[in-house]
C-alpha cells in the first residue's frame, strides 16, 4: 500500500441540505510533481453501465494549501489535469448534487446524509491503492452507519480507495439499529426512514440464512457486516452489494414488514451471498475494478445468476422459506425466461457482455436475455446435475466453495467455472455451456429434468388475463392499451401488432381498461382492433389464439 493518503472532508449543513448539495474537500499529496490527474469514477460496481457521475459536480476548484488557485484543465468528462509545480498539496473543493434516493446513489436533505462514495469522491490517477481518511462534519445528534473503520465519532479510515468507494455512508438523527452474531461475525442492522422494524422476526430469519450461507462456504470473507436499509414512503425495491455491507432500498413503509417482507428476505439473502460471489469470487476481467471505463465480462450468469438462484435456495434450505414460497420465486424466474423472446436470439454470455450497452433498459424487441433470470436457470440446472451425479452428496454449494477457495482475490474465467463444476460433479457440463451459456438452445428440457430430480413438477397454465392468450402485454394509458411486448409467433405477432401500438377499440367499442373483457365477449367471432401507430389510425384483424402465449408457471411437489 502507498504511504500517501487522500483526505476527504464532507460538510453537511442541515440548514441548506434541502437544496441537496453536499460540499466535499479533498487533499492530495503533490510533492515532486509537475502535474497531477484527478478523476471521478464513471460507474459503480454492481451496476454494469456508465453513470456519468461528474454531471452532478458544481463549482470545482483546485488550490494549493494556502488557497492559491492552481491552473487546471478538464481532459475528459470526468478527468482533470492540474499543474502543481512546487506545490506540496493539491486541495480540491466542489459541491455534489445528491438528489437520487436508491440503493446505489447519493441523497442529502434536512433529515439525512447518504452517500455512495463511488458517486462523488475524486481520486488521483493510479491512486486506487492509496489509503483514505474521511471526516464528516455533522450535527451533534447524528449517528453514522458505515462499514468504514471508525477512528472517532465522525472520522473514518479506508485501507484504499477501493475500500472507500465500496463503503456507503448514512448519517442521521433517526437511525435505528440492532446487532446479531453469526459464527463470531457481527452483523449490523441499520434502518433509516419511516419504519417500525419487527426486530424479533427480522433477526430470527436473518440468523437462519446467515448461519447457513457461512456454513456452506466454510467461513466469511470479512470481520463484520452492515445491512443498511433506506426505507421510503413510496414504492421501492433495490439492493446493492458491497464488500462489508449492503444497502437495501424498500418501500412503502407500511408494507416492509407485511406484504414486502418476502421481498426483503429475498434481496437481503441475495446481497449477503454477493459477499462471496462478486466481492470475493470475481470475474478475472474485474480484478481489480477499473472505475473509468466498461469492465466487460461474459460471466454475469455466474456473478448475478448464481447469486439470484442461491439467494432463494438458501432461504428454502435454511427453513426461512417453505416450499410454497420457494415455488413462487423459482416459478417466477421460469415464467420470465419463457416470456422473453431474447433467449432465442442472444446467449446469456453475450447479454452479460452487453449489459454495458442496454442491460438496464427494455432494448429492441427480442434482442437480449437477463443475466439474473437465465443465470438463475442455468445455476438450477447445474445444481441438480451435481446432486444427481453424486447421489446427492454434493451440490452447487460445494462448487462455489471450491471456486471461492481457488480464485479468491485473483478472479476466474468461464473455463475455470466449468472445470470447478465438472470436478465437483464428476461429469461433463460441456452441453450446458455450449447450448445454454454460449448458445440459444431451448432451456425447457434442462429445466424439466432439474425439476424432476428436485422432486418438483411444473404446470404451464393459460394466463387468467385473456390478453396474454394472444401473446400480448401492455399498460393502459389515456387513449387505450399501449403495447409493451409481443411474443414471437403469437396471435398478436402474426396479426401485425408491434410494441408501442396504442389499442383504441375492439369491434368499434372504445376501450375503458377492459380489453380482456371485450376479447372474452367477442370470443368465437371476428375481432377487429383500431389502433394508433406513428400518429396514424389503423385497423387490424386479430388472428385466433395459438400455442404461443404468455403462460403462467405453477410449481408443486411431485
Amino acid at each position: 500500500m502507498s504511504i500517501r493518503t487522500m483526505k476527504y472532508t464532507v460538510k453537511y449543513d442541515r440548514q441548506t441540505a434541502h437544496n441537496h448539495f453536499l460540499r466535499i474537500d479533498v487533499v492530495f499529496a503533490a510533492v515532486d510533481k509537475e502535474t497531477m490527474v484527478i478523476k471521478l469514477p464513471a460507474w459503480r460496481p454492481g451496476r454494469y453501465e456508465l453513470a456519468n457521475f461528474a454531471k452532478n459536480i458544481k463549482d470545482l476548484s483546485f488550490n494549493d494549501k494556502d488557497g492559491n488557485r492552481l491552473i487546471f484543465a478538464k481532459r475528459t468528462k470526468d478527468e482533470w489535469l492540474i499543474h502543481c509545480h512546487q506545490v506540496d498539496e493539491v486541495h480540491a473543493t466542489y459541491y455534489y448534487y445528491a438528489n437520487e434516493l436508491n440503493a446505489g446513489a447519493s441523497f442529502v436533505n434536512e433529515h439525512q446524509l447518504y452517500i455512495n462514495p463511488v458517486n462523488c469522491m475524486l481520486y488521483e490517477e493510479f491512486g486506487e491503492d492509496t489509503a483514505c481518511e474521511v471526516i464528516l462534519e455533522l450535527p451533534d445528534d447524528f449517528m453514522v452507519a458505515t462499514s468504514l473503520e471508525s477512528v472517532s465519532k465522525n472520522q473514518f479510515n479506508a485501507e484504499s480507495f477501493h475500500e472507500l468507494v465500496d463503503s456507503p455512508i448514512v448519517a442521521s438523527a433517526s437511525l435505528q439499529h440492532k446487532i446479531y452474531l453469526s459464527h463470531g461475525v457481527k452483523f449490523y442492522l441499520w434502518f433509516q426512514g419511516e419504519v417500525k422494524p419487527d426486530w424479533d422476526k427480522l433477526i430470527t430469519d436473518f440468523q437462519k440464512f446467515t448461519d447457513y450461507q457461512i456454513e456452506k462456504f466454510g467461513g466469511f470473507p470479512v470481520k463484520e457486516y452492515h445491512y443498511i436499509f433506506q426505507i421510503d414512503t413510496k414504492k421501492a425495491y433495490h439492493g446493492v452489494e458491497h464488500q462489508k455491507s449492503t444497502v437495501l432500498y424498500l418501500g412503502p413503509s407500511y408494507m416492509v414488514f407485511d406484504r414486502l417482507y418476502t421481498e426483503l428476505l429475498g434481496v437481503c439473502s441475495h446481497e449477503l451471498y454477493h459477499t462471496w460471489n462478486v466481492k470475493a469470487i470475481r470475474p478475472e476481467e474485474m480484478y481489480p475494478y477499473d472505475y473509468n471505463r466498461e469492465n466487460y465480462t461474459r460471466l454475469g450468469y455466474v456473478a448475478e445468476g448464481v447469486t439470484t438462484y442461491m439467494g432463494d435456495r438458501t432461504l428454502m434450505e435454511s427453513g426461512v422459506f417453505d416450499d410454497q414460497q420457494y415455488h413462487k420465486e423459482l416459478g417466477n424466474y421460469i415464467m420470465r425466461h419463457l416470456h422473453n423472446d431474447g433467449r432465442r436470439h442472444y446467449s446469456v454470455a453475450d447479454s452479460s457482455f452487453d449489459t454495458w450497452l442496454d442491460g438496464y433498459v427494455a432494448g429492441v424487441p427480442g434482442r437480449k436475455t437477463s443475466i439474473y433470470v437465465e443465470g438463475a436457470m442455468i445455476a438450477y440446472v447445474c445444481d441438480m446435475r451435481i446432486r444427481k451425479s453424486t447421489g446427492n452428496t454434493k451440490s452447487l454449494h460445494d462448487a462455489m466453495q471450491l471456486l471461492y477457495n481457488l480464485t479468491r482475490n485473483v478472479g476466474y474465467s468461464n473455463a475455470t467455472y466449468q472445470e470447478v463444476l465438472e470436478s465437483t460433479a464428476g461429469v461433463s457440463f460441456e452441453d450446458v455451456f455450449e447450448n445454454l451459456v454460449f448458445g440459444t438452445e431451448d432451456y425447457l428440457p434442462y429445466i424439466e429434468e432439474a425439476l424432476a430430480y428436485d422432486g418438483r413438477k411444473m404446470e404451464l397454465r393459460a394466463s387468467s388475463d385473456l390478453i396474454h392468450h394472444f401473446g400480448l402485454k401492455g399498460t393502459y394509458v389515456t387513449e387505450g392499451l399501449k403495447v409493451s411486448t409481443v411474443l414471437e409467433g403469437s396471435s398478436a405477432d402474426i396479426s401485425g401488432l408491434v410494441p408501442s401500438d396504442i389499442l383504441l377499440s375492439v369491434n368499434g367499442i372504445a376501450l375503458n381498461k377492459d380489453l380482456s373483457e371485450w376479447l372474452n365477449y367477442f370470443s368465437g367471432e371476428d375481432v377487429f382492433l383500431d389502433l394508433i401507430r406513428d400518429g396514424v389510425v389503423k385497423r387490424l384483424q386479430l388472428k385466433p389464439v395459438n400455442d404461443f402465449q404468455y403462460k403462467q408457471v405453477v410449481l408443486s411437489l411431485a
